[in-house]
């Protein structure tokens, strides 16, 4: 894993060039398992690691394990367009993620850890 992330690492900052990101109040485990609905039907998030970051890091996990669904990333990305280099920077914080759940969790992350590091070393920089 090392060496992946020997090659990942002087990349980064790469993938945030020309954006300017403004911190945002983030839910930090925002995925199925920790949204719903009321009995009225309003969406309600639970079990929140909040933490202020980069609008985008919250998508990141929630397409992880399942899915919050097409009508919310639709209108989403009506309110907030994917701005350049948005898919890459999606791995990248899923990456954050898995290597997250390969440290609390164990070895079963490993694979996806080492999967996202050597797709991010091979993105063409601008």
């Amino acid at each position: 894993m090392g060496d992946h992330w020997l090659r990942l690492l002087p990349k980064m900052p790469h993938f945030f060039h020309g954006l300017d990101i403004f911190p945002s109040l983030l839910h930090g485990d925002l995925w199925s398992g920790n949204a719903a609905q009321t009995a009225g039907g309003d969406p309600v998030v639970f079990d929140p690691a909040a933490v202020y970051g980069h609008h985008e890091f919250d998508l990141a996990i929630s397409t992880m394990f399942g899915s919050l669904g097409r009508p919310f990333y639709t209108a989403y990305h009506q309110l907030i367009p994917k701005a350049d280099g948005f898919d890459t920077r999606q791995k990248l914080y899923q990456l954050y993620h898995y290597l997250n759940h390969y440290n609390h969790f164990g070895a079963g992350y490993r694979g996806s850890c080492l999967r996202l590091m050597a797709e991010l070393c091979t993105v063409s920089l601008p």
